[in-house]
């Protein structure tokens, strides 16, 4: 056998374990994020998406069915100039391609859950992003006028499935608030008399920052909260009963059937909503 003939050979070796250890470190990397994330099967749709490059279907099959239009490629600019300028400085980063793949599903899923009628009468643009802050704070979503702005990270930063479904329900439940009668003051009514919303807009943020605490649930529940974060505005409170509403009824009806105040919220929370639409469907048979 010739030195060249050698050489090749070793070559081809050489190839061959470059090949194998690439092949290796991609199953280990996929691995890793698979494990990470806690939904396998959902990384792998991700995965899917990415590699058919079908990230804008969803959203084109959402535009077509109730009119309304999905941003996904702007930025700071999907802010109005008025929410940009202090001291609200507002800023935006537009959703990557594989976290649009992720969350136009679920956005699409979780619409289903209103009255077609009700979403085109609604709702006009939802903006996808990758981050949203407001006066240094970072946002999990909100809405403005009739849109929505989600804001949709990574599965393994926390932006599982259960997550942004939530925050679908929290953002509509906004939309609304402002644009049809809340029974503001009989939802007030069931709150303890020593009890009041924050006022000042540090007391609101601060609750903002801190509304993943869940120290002393119990007594949240007892009071008629769900979470730290339903204490900051009535708003807010009322976000977390429509988030639960929608997709953990289950949850929110046994709780009611124990804590008074949840189950008088749960009542007022229905009847709002079949009062803008008698086609809303909500799983809240409370025992009275």
């Amino acid at each position: 056998m010739t030195h060249r003939v050698l050489r090749l050979l070793r070559c081809l070796q050489a190839a061959k374990f470059k090949v194998t250890l690439f092949i290796a470190a991609t199953f280990a990397f996929v691995g890793v994020t698979l494990i990470r994330s806690g939904e396998p099967l959902g990384v792998l749709s991700d995965q899917w998406c990415l590699i058919t490059d079908s990230a804008q279907k969803k959203p084109d099959d959402i535009e077509r069915q109730y009119g309304i239009t999905i941003h996904y490629e702007d930025g700071v600019n999907a802010i109005p100039a008025l929410w940009r300028a202090p001291p609200s400085n507002g800023m935006a980063e537009p959703i990557t391609k594989r976290n649009m793949c992720h969350v136009t599903p679920i956005l699409f899923r979780e619409l289903r859950k209103y009255p077609g009628s009700v979403i085109q009468d609604t709702l006009t643009d939802i903006y996808l992003l990758n981050s949203l802050s407001f006066y240094g704070v970072d946002y999990g979503g909100t809405s403005l006028g009739l849109a929505l702005y989600l804001t949709v990270g990574s599965r393994g930063d926390g932006y599982n499935d259960a997550y942004l479904s939530k925050l679908v329900h929290h953002e509509m439940s906004s939309v609304f608030f402002r644009i049809h009668l809340f029974p503001s003051d009989a939802w007030a009514a069931v709150n303890s008399k020593s009890f009041a919303y924050a006022d000042a807009d540090d007391d609101i943020l601060s609750a903002i920052k801190n509304g993943g605490s869940d120290a002393d649930v119990e007594r949240y529940y007892h009071e008629g909260f769900l979470s730290n974060y339903g204490y900051s505005t009535l708003e807010n409170d009322f976000n977390l009963y429509a988030e639960m509403a929608f997709t953990n009824p289950e949850k929110l009806r046994a709780l009611a059937n124990i804590h008074p105040r949840i189950r008088q919220k749960s009542v007022l929370l229905k009847g709002f909503y079949r009062g803008i639409s008698k086609d809303f469907f909500l799983q809240l048979k409370i025992a009275h």
